[in-house]
């Protein structure tokens, strides 16, 4: 039997605020990281959305970048996405860190990287 090639791809469902402890780049940098990604739209204050995909296999990420004293400091999430769109997002904003802090927003429940993609799995 066939099997489409995009029904096995993983997909992650999310709202969280990602920490980094610090991120290893400046809001800068993540933000020229993200303008590079095609179908993005960027906006100066930092807001952001990221969409691919078409009919039931379509996507779209809203984000926004927050600073403190000179670093990117955290990074909310929102939206729905394939795996690999994931791990291409994550580069965005510097190599992955295990110190790494992924926040549900609705829970208020902090979680580390493997913990937070078993969870945006079931959703």
């Amino acid at each position: 039997m066939f099997q489409n090639p995009h029904e096995l791809t993983m997909h992650y469902r999310f709202h969280v605020n990602v920490f980094g402890s610090p991120f290893p780049c400046t809001w800068e940098d993540a933000a020229a990281a993200l303008e590079r990604l095609p179908r993005m739209i960027f906006e100066p204050d930092g807001s952001w959305i990221w969409s691919g995909g078409i009919g039931n296999q379509r996507w779209q990420i809203d984000g926004h970048l927050f600073d403190f004293d000179g670093r990117l400091h955290r990074v909310e999430l929102r939206g729905s996405c394939p795996q690999e769109q994931w791990d291409q997002l994550l580069a965005c904003f510097g190599e992955l860190q295990a110190q790494w802090k992924f926040e549900l927003v609705q829970e208020g429940v902090q979680l580390d990287e493997l913990d937070f993609r078993q969870h945006a799995v079931k959703n």
